[in-house]
């Protein structure tokens, strides 16, 4: 039986969802006025990772505080983890759906790492003799100023990771963009919006490179305080699309991140206190578009910054 991933233990996922229509009558006896805060100093961290949400024209969804409680809207949650959502208006009901088995839902087990050997200072994988175009301007990665296709885009992070502070250097270069039709991201186990006639997927190919990377205290599995997540999709007006699926298939980034980190033997490796490790690795990403429109791949550099900078965007054409 599957398990599903704690998002936080004062989280308390509320029915709020993006897919209620504005004005829906309810029956006055199911209904009742609430006291709620919202607090934009609430972080939430998924699988040791800060995550920001928000809505899809890009602006921030706070977590509201309701008689001491958490709440976060179904919909931001069941997409980061992976669940369908559906709302029956007849009945006003709301279905989650675990999509398919193919999903990887996770539990609190641990990652089996090897239990005696040490770390190695430095894990670096092969590096290509033609390397992609770098863009070096004050305003790259910017909506005004997005990252070509094909070129390469550097910047540097300090973040807080879950007890920790991760630092390092990063590159980022879309390499490819490739169509992927409905039928192919089911194939790969995941549910696709029905809304085909504003939406369309590719397959996004991605050169990622980490250096310098290390933490102030403690340990970690190498690979997480470093992983930059793809936010979704972007016009050059701003619209979005949240979501990337960058995890759950072979080939995937996030897999391609694990599998560069593994030692000889394929236990995750750890960084500790005082380390510094460089590696680099190519992953693969089903990015939702908005058809007939130019898109940006929208990815999150660093999650310290303020969210208008936060971000970074690249050409897919």
């Amino acid at each position: 039986m599957k398990k599903f991933k704690k998002v936080s233990s004062s989280i308390v996922v509320v029915l709020i969802i993006s897919i209620i229509a504005a004005g829906m009558v309810w029956s006055v006896s199911a209904t009742r006025k609430v006291d709620a805060t919202a607090n934009d100093n609430i972080k939430i961290y998924y699988d040791g990772n800060l995550k920001a949400f928000t809505e899809t024209d890009g602006s921030k969804i706070s977590p509201v505080i309701i008689g001491g409680r958490t709440y976060l809207p179904l919909r931001a949650v069941a997409d980061l983890v992976g669940l369908g959502v559906e709302w029956v208006s007849d009945t006003q009901s709301i279905k989650l759906t675990s999509n398919n088995s193919g999903i990887p839902y996770k539990d609190n087990t641990p990652v089996q790492t090897q239990p005696s050997a040490s770390t190695a200072p430095s894990t670096t994988a092969p590096v290509s003799s033609t390397p992609a175009p770098v863009n070096s301007s004050k305003s790259a990665g910017t909506l005004e100023d997005p990252i070509k296709l094909g070129e390469t885009f550097s910047w540097s992070a300090t973040e807080k990771y879950i007890n920790t502070t991760a630092s390092a250097d990063y590159t980022c270069t879309v390499k490819k963009v490739e169509p992927i039709t409905y039928e192919e991201v089911t194939k790969l186990g995941f549910k696709v919006t029905s809304d085909k006639d504003k939406i369309e997927y590719a397959m996004i190919t991605l050169d990622m490179s980490v250096s310098n990377a290390k933490i102030t205290s403690g340990d970690a599995y190498l690979h997480l305080p470093f992983m930059r997540y793809v936010s979704g999709s972007k016009t050059p007006s701003g619209a979005s699309i949240i979501g990337g699926t960058d995890y759950g298939f072979e080939g995937s980034l996030k897999k391609a991140a694990e599998n560069v980190n593994k030692d000889s033997q394929g236990f995750l490796k750890k960084i500790k206190a005082g380390e510094v490790h460089n590696y680099k690795y190519e992953g693969k990403v089903i990015l939702p578009l908005a058809k007939g429109q130019e898109n940006y791949l929208w990815l999150t550099k660093d999650s310290s910054l303020e969210y208008s900078v936060r971000h970074a965007f690249f050409k897919l054409k």
